[in-house]
Parts: C-alpha cells; structure tokens; sequence
C-alpha cells in the first residue's frame, strides 16, 4: 500500500505538465542558478575555498528533499480525508509515501553534482559516498517532522499556513547558499551549538566536511540527534491518534 500511494503520487505529479519528467531535473539547475546570482555574484558570498556551484548544490539537494516531505506530509491526511472516512487502511502511510515519490530529486540532484564536481580539481571522489548516509539521516528528520505535521494539521488547520512560512524561513538559516563557518562567526560562541538544533545544519555541514575535506564544527552531532528524535517521537505521536483520525478529521 505504501508504494502504491507513493505510485499514484508521482504520477500526480508530472500528470499533464509540459516537461513532465524533466521538472526534476530542471528545478535544482534553476534553484542552483539563482542561488549562485544572488549570494555568489551579488553578495559575494565565498565558498571555502570550493567552487560555488557544487557547493551550494551539495547543501540544496539535501535541504529540498527536507522541504518537499514536510510540506507535502503536512496535507496528506487533510487531502485523503474522504478516503479515510469511507475505509481503513494504515494512515501513516499517506505521509511516509511523500518520502518516497520525494527520493527522485535527489537523486536526480547527485547525478548534477557530479557533474559540477568533475570541474573540480581537488575533488574527493570517495567522499561522495556518504550522500547516502546523509540523505537517510535527513529522511529520518524529514518524516519525523512529517508525521508531526501531518498528525497535527487534522487538529489544527492553520498549520498548512504556517508550515511554508516556517520553511521558508528555515531555508535562509539553513547554511546551503553560505558556509557553516560564515553562520558561526555570527553567532557568540557559547551560543553556537543552536544552530545545530536544525537538524539541516549539521547534516549538511558534515557531507561538505567529507566531501571538501571542509572544517567541521564540533557541534554536528547535535543535528543527529534531533533528527533520530524527531523520528522517533513523530511515529510514536502518529501512532498514538491513528486509530482517532477518522473521527477527528
């Protein structure tokens, strides 16, 4: 069932669209290009020492995946609501299939970094092997968030207003268009492990430290652990009221 919900949600979502597939291909680039307008050329915004382009794309890839699962898992349950009423099925996987149908970007997105990265001279090949690590560290943090929101939108419908606000903001927290470092020097150093609260942070931070051979703050492991909490807490959560959702809802 979880795969044939995450099926007919991918094909949703290029159904009758102009370049169909290639919407996954074209976001990223498009996302990259103006990213690398606005803070490299406009703010000039430096890159440790690595080249911009594949540096921001190695945080992007990352943090979209992040921002498509939360903002899709927080509608899933109020969408499916006649469905819910009428049968019963296992409700949480309405929300774990946005994680699925969200791997193609990602994916789609790794196959551009490689490409950027081969402009790279001093490029750590091997290091790309833990954008697997990574990306299922984030998909803990994202589903975790994800079933919170989806739980929670049923009760309170005002989250599907807050939560793209919230993301957005989160976005600009989040170091993709800028270093880690940059973020850091900012902050008073007894302060700097809140940064790490966002489990965003640390994730990405330690892909471009594997990946860059790029210092690392000695905070990482906090975002880790948020993100298996986040897991955690969220399935036990959504367990917890699944057998209520379709008197709530």
């Amino acid at each position: 069932m979880l795969l044939s919900f995450a099926t007919r949600d991918y094909k949703v979502r290029y159904a009758q669209t102009f370049l169909g597939y290639g919407w996954s291909l074209f976001q990223p680039i498009a996302s990259v290009a103006v990213l690398f307008l606005v803070f490299k050329k406009m703010m000039g915004i430096e890159s440790e020492g690595v080249g911009y382009l594949p540096f921001v794309m190695s945080g992007l890839l990352l943090w979209n995946y992040f921002n498509f699962v939360i903002s899709q898992s927080a509608s899933a349950l109020l969408n499916a609501q006649n469905m819910i009423r009428k049968i019963y099925f296992p409700k949480i996987c309405l929300p774990l299939s946005k994680a699925i149908v969200g791997l193609v970007a990602p994916l789609v997105g790794f196959l551009i970094l490689v490409i950027f990265l081969a402009q790279e001279s001093n490029t750590n090949w091997l290091g790309l092997l833990y954008f697997f690590p990574a990306l299922l560290v984030t998909s803990m943090a994202s589903m975790g968030l994800g079933l919170w929101t989806s739980a929670l939108s049923i009760r309170f419908r005002d989250l599907q207003q807050i939560i793209p606000f919230v993301l957005q903001i989160l976005f600009f927290l989040t170091p993709i268009a800028y270093s880690s470092q940059l973020a850091n020097s900012i902050v008073p150093k007894n302060l700097e492990f809140l940064l790490y609260l966002n489990p965003m942070t640390g994730i990405i931070e330690s892909f471009r430290s594997v990946l860059f051979a790029t210092p690392a703050s000695d905070f990482i492991w906090i975002s880790f652990v948020v993100s298996f909490a986040l897991f955690i807490s969220g399935l036990r959560y959504f367990q917890k009221i699944e057998m209520k959702i379709a008197d709530i809802i």
